[in-house]
């Protein structure tokens, strides 16, 4: 059965996983007659010098990197709901679940510079997140802000998303008016250091003029269809239901783990509102997926019946499949 295969942390799961996700990604692979990166467009110079000359003139290398990155994400979000304590027990099932979540749209699987951010939020989330029992809070704040910076060296609207981490801190209690000087200082290090780069190179003017054009800049809004009219409320529907599963239990669990589970719900409601806006659009799907991903997990966790939770994990399986075809 695979719920109870991949609701462990045997070594079996752990290889199983990348393996299931990695036929989730054959048609990326497969993917010709386009440029490699998905959503194309005036980037970041980070992205510019280092990624574009290496993975952007391969179908193949640009599909291999995004599929490591999804994985390498799918397995931090699921490490946060290890060491948080979010799960019953240690699991797979996460990494599972974010993989799905992101699998419905080929544009999402191709490579794009929200991949790399969204590692970087992660790691920034994972890091704060631990700042209620740590004595440095101010040195926590810094550290998460400043990998939110470094992700949004590569993808500049992250700088949009800053806020949330402030909010996160603030679900967490742990913002104060150090805390928040410490983790803006972190946030504008990167850029600093950058516009340090740029000005001996004679350049500064061409580094803010990337800056101001990556933060104005429309994605373009995806032009939806019958399947994805159908697909995208579902998703919703479902991460609504496990958020009010997460409600439920939300009595019975420790004031710490409360914390945490309010921050992806906040994760959740403050990037959806974000994908409303006209600066971002589905491209911004792999770091939505990071909050449904662990309240899925959770409600799969919580069901009474082995039957049910095998229906829906199948269940998910099947639509991310129809989606792939059909979107």
């Amino acid at each position: 059965m695979l719920y109870r295969t991949l609701h462990n942390n045997s070594l079996t799961a752990f290889i199983l996983v990348p393996f299931i996700v990695l036929l989730f990604w054959v048609r990326v692979f497969l993917f010709e007659g386009v440029q490699p990166i998905s959503f194309d467009g005036m980037s970041m110079p980070l992205w510019e010098w280092l990624v574009r000359p290496v993975f952007g003139q391969s179908v193949f290398w640009s599909a291999a990197f995004s599929y490591l990155l999804a994985i390498m994400i799918a397995f931090s979000v699921n490490r946060v709901v290890g060491r948080y304590g979010l799960l019953g027990k240690q699991s797979v099932l996460p990494v599972l679940i974010y993989a799905l979540l992101v699998s419905g749209f080929l544009a999402v699987q191709r490579l794009h510079v929200v991949w790399v951010f969204t590692l970087f939020f992660v790691l920034a989330i994972e890091r704060i997140m631990g700042a209620t029992q740590s004595s440095r809070k101010e040195v926590r704040s810094l550290d998460a802000a400043l990998l939110v910076g470094i992700g949004s060296l590569m993808y500049a609207k992250g700088l949009y998303l800053y806020p949330l981490l402030l909010v996160v801190m603030g679900v967490l209690r742990v913002l104060t008016f150090r805390t928040f000087i410490a983790s803006l200082m972190g946030l504008l290090l990167p850029f600093l250091i950058s516009a340090g780069y740029f000005f001996m190179v004679g350049k500064t003017q061409e580094f803010l003029l990337f800056i101001v054009l990556n933060l104005l800049s429309n994605t373009g809004q995806f032009s939806h269809n019958l399947a994805s009219q159908i697909y995208l409320p579902l998703i919703g529907f479902l991460t609504l239901v496990g958020i009010l599963n997460v409600f439920r239990y939300m009595p019975m669990q420790k004031i710490i783990t409360r914390k945490h589970f309010r921050v992806i719900i906040w994760l959740i409601f403050l990037l959806s509102v974000a994908c409303l806006t006209p600066f971002f659009s589905l491209e911004i799907a792999p770091a939505m997926a990071i909050g449904p991903s662990v309240v899925l997990a959770f409600w799969l966790d919580k069901m009474k019946h082995r039957i049910w939770r095998e229906v829906f994990l199948w269940g998910l399986i099947a639509v991310t499949v129809a989606a792939q075809f059909l979107l």
